[in-house]
C-alpha cells in the first residue's frame, strides 16, 4: 500500500551544486504491480492532481527501515525516472485511464444540472461578464473541458440567488483545479456525519467544512 511520507528524499545538496530541490513523494513498502500502479496514478489524475510522475527509489536497508516506521529523517535515495522495466507497459494503462477520466468528465458537463454562462447569469440575475468575474474570483464553480465550453453545477445557487458559501476559501484549500472542489463537495465526509460538502454548506457549516478539506490536504503529507 503506498504511503505518504515526510522525508525528504534526496534533499541534502550535493558538493558543488548551487541548492537542492525537496518535493513531496509517495513511497510503497512494497514492489507495486503494473496495473496496481496504473490504479493509483488514475485515482491521483481523477482527484485533480496532476504533475506527477512515477519512478523508483532505490535507498539503503537502514532508510527503507526508516521510511517504513514514518520517522523524521534526511535520506540518501538514487531516483530511477521512467527507466524501470516496468514504465513502457505503464504508459498505455495511464493513457487509457486519463480517457477514462477525460469520458467520465464529458458525461458530468453533459447533465442537465450542468448550466452554460447564459444560464447560470439568468439564475442569478446577473450578466454573463459578471459570471466569469465570480468565477475568477473562485465565487462560483464552473468546470471545463477542452472543446466542451464551461459548465456550472445548478446545485451551488440557492433559493434565493446567492451562491454555496465557503467557495472562495475552499479554493485557497484545496488549490485552483475546479474539478478538486467538485469531486470535494459531492463525497461524503465522516467528519461532516457521513453528509456530503455541499449539504454541510447548506447548511451553513461552512468552517466545519473548511476544516475538514484542511484535513485532507494535511493528509496528503501525514
Amino acid at each position: 500500500m503506498a504511503r505518504a511520507a515526510k522525508n525528504r528524499i534526496g534533499s541534502q545538496p550535493r558538493p558543488g551544486s548551487a541548492s537542492a530541490v525537496e518535493m513531496p513523494a509517495l513511497v510503497s513498502l512494497h514492489q507495486l504491480p503494473d496495473e496496481d500502479m496504473a490504479r493509483l496514478m488514475e485515482l491521483v489524475e481523477n482527484a485533480g492532481i496532476h504533475g506527477v510522475r512515477s519512478a523508483k527509489v532505490v535507498v539503503s536497508p537502514d532508510a527503507a527501515e526508516c521510511i517504513a516506521s514514518n520517522r523524521q529523517a534526511i535520506v540518501k535515495a538514487v531516483i530511477i525516472a521512467g527507466e524501470g522495466p516496468e514504465a513502457p507497459e505503464l504508459a498505455p494503462a495511464l493513457d487509457a485511464a486519463k480517457r477514462r477520466g477525460d469520458a467520465l468528465k464529458r458525461s458530468l458537463l453533459a447533465a442537465p444540472d450542468m448550466l452554460s454562462t447564459a444560464e447560470m447569469a439568468e439564475r442569478l440575475g446577473m450578466s454573463e461578464e459578471g459570471v466569469r468575474l465570480k468565477r475568477k474570483r473562485h465565487e462560483v464553480l464552473g468546470l471545463e473541458l477542452a472543446k466542451r465550453g464551461i459548465r456550472y453545477p445548478s446545485w451551488q445557487v440557492l433559493n434565493d440567488r446567492t451562491l454555496l458559501p465557503g467557495l472562495p476559501r475552499l479554493f485557497q484549500i484545496l488549490g485552483d483545479s475546479p474539478w478538486t472542489i467538485y469531486r470535494f463537495l459531492l463525497q461524503h465526509h465522516a467528519e461532516l456525519g457521513g453528509v456530503r460538502g455541499i449539504d454541510a454548506l447548506r447548511q451553513g457549516r461552512v468552517e466545519d467544512v473548511l476544516a475538514v478539506s484542511e484535513n485532507s490536504v494535511a493528509g496528503g503529507y501525514a
